[in-house]
């Protein structure tokens, strides 16, 4: 009858090890600065000179560099949601951010109403930012959920959600640098929406972005 120490070193023997993942700050920083990357090309291809006309710089820059860091938190929460044991704090970081991104936006937004009223909204123009959104988030989302399906589908909702929302936070940022907005409001009620949109229609989709079975299949190939 074997005896379970040299049972243990059968099973052991010729077992290749395998290299861990790269830290999750680390995997959302590749992909942040690919995604940026991937904006800032885009931004170029569709700005104008007659867009670029911003009177309020400070009002312009502070709702891009939270969207940044929007993006940034809900990058490394996504894939830290993919680790067995790790803290659920890291969703509190997103929603910080997401929270001071708002909060920038309607203090811009009760300045305007108050000194403008309703004057200063063109909504047939939001279109096209929307689209970029929607349309030009899509690559780098999908990149995303490729580097994640490598790891433990722990929260597919969840993880699937931070997708959206950091793929869109920069998608928000592009849009704005391609075609600036003199409007708070317009951002928050048209941009928030959208993204708002996407992260719903993500959580949804979750179950079937990630999952075990997907996972199984692809430790078996």
């Amino acid at each position: 009858m074997m005896k379970t120490d040299d049972f243990i070193e059968q099973l052991a023997r010729g077992i290749t090890p395998v290299a861990p993942f790269p830290q999750p700050w680390r995997r959302a920083a590749v992909w942040l600065m690919g995604a940026a990357a991937y904006f800032a090309a885009l931004s170029v291809m569709m700005t104008s000179s007659a867009d670029v006309s911003v009177t309020n710089v400070w009002q312009f820059l502070l709702p891009q560099v939270a969207a940044v860091g929007v993006s940034a938190a809900a990058a490394a929460a996504a894939f830290t949601s993919i680790v067995p044991g790790a803290s659920s704090r890291v969703l509190l970081w997103p929603s910080t951010v997401l929270a001071l991104w708002i909060g920038i936006l309607l203090f811009g937004s009760v300045q305007e109403w108050q000194t403008t009223g309703a004057a200063g909204l063109a909504p047939w123009r939001e279109w096209l930012c929307v689209a970029m959104i929607g349309l030009g988030g899509a690559l780098p989302a999908w990149a995303m959920a490729r580097m994640l399906r490598f790891g433990a589908p722990l929260t597919p909702r969840v993880t699937s959600a931070l997708v959206a929302l950091a793929a869109a936070g920069l998608a928000n940022v592009g849009a704005c640098i391609s075609h600036p907005h003199t409007s708070s409001a317009v951002v928050l009620l048209w941009h928030g929406a959208t993204i708002a949109t996407l992260v719903a229609m993500s959580a949804w989709a979750g179950e079937h972005v990630f999952s075990w079975e997907r996972l199984r299949g692809r430790s078996r190939s």
